[in-house]
């Protein structure tokens, strides 16, 4: 699902709201089947009450993407030089989420908590994991008669 907009690129009810604002069509974060290029801001959450990645925008193309990050750190850029308050910590950042990328890591956070109870079974093998987990099967041998 792509959405076209002219809004700021910051969600509704955040502090920055305004002026990370070019027409560019964004995607959903969270659509899992395709390659997604996110936007985060790195910055003071209030709604955590914690600094965070908080996720800005995300498109479906690369020069998008860094048109997008480039808006949010002109705004941070803006804030400091109008002396507006900054945490020195604030930054843009960006990462790329392939197709897939959420449900192998559901899998592995699976994984992970089941191990944990105890609760792994042949059923871990059928999974998608990520890239940096793995899962290795292990049996003694057979005692001798």
């Amino acid at each position: 699902m792509v959405f076209v907009t002219a809004r700021p690129l910051v969600p509704e009810g955040q502090r920055n709201r305004a002026l990370y604002s070019r027409l560019m069509a964004r995607v959903d974060p969270g659509d899992d089947g395709i390659t997604r290029f996110i936007v985060r801001h790195y910055r003071y959450d209030p709604e955590r009450r914690e600094r965070r990645h908080v996720v800005v925008a995300a498109f479906d193309n690369e020069p998008e993407f860094w048109a997008g990050l480039q808006d949010v750190q002109a705004e941070i850029s803006r804030r400091r030089d109008n002396g507006e308050p900054a945490d020195p910590g604030e930054h843009a950042s960006g990462t790329v989420y392939e197709p897939g990328y959420l449900r192998r890591a559901a899998n592995g956070h699976l994984v992970t908590r089941a191990i944990r109870h105890g609760a792994a079974g042949p059923w871990i093998l059928a999974l998608e994991l990520p890239s940096n987990t793995a899962v290795f099967h292990a049996e003694r041998p057979p005692a001798p008669d």
